[in-house]
Parts: structure tokens; sequence; C-alpha cells
């Protein structure tokens, strides 16, 4: 499975509601889960950095940025 293969697969599992973007509740979920093993919390501040519109939702191009710099 390749990254952006990787990536949809989870941005369709914390995308709740199924709006087509990553809000800030459905981000703490996806940031616990993908962090939780790095030994970081979540903080606004990740969801602020990676949300690069301000649009205060995180898409999936802007979790792809997350996962290749948090996560891989």
């Amino acid at each position: 499975m390749n990254t952006e293969q990787m990536v949809t697969e989870l941005f369709d599992i914390f995308d709740k509601n199924k709006d087509g973007v990553i809000s800030r509740g459905e981000f703490v979920e996806l940031a616990e889960c993908l962090l939780h093993d790095k030994g970081l919390n979540f903080s606004s501040s990740i969801f602020t950095h990676f949300d690069e519109n301000h649009d205060n939702v995180i898409s999936r191009d802007e979790l792809i940025t997350m996962v290749i710099e948090l996560a891989l």
C-alpha cells in the first residue's frame, strides 16, 4: 500500500460525518491514533500547522503532508 492509499483510508475512517474534510474534533482522534506511538500529545498547534489554508479543517492533501512529516 502506498502513502496516498494509506492516507485515503485514514481520511475515510476519521472523516466521521463524511463531509470530505477532517474537523478539529475528528482530527483529535486521528492525531491521538497516529502520534500516540511517537510520544506526542495532540496540540492545537499541530492542527494549525497542517491546516495550511487556515479554513479550520484538514483536507486530504493536508493530511498527506501531515502523515509524511509526522507518522512515517
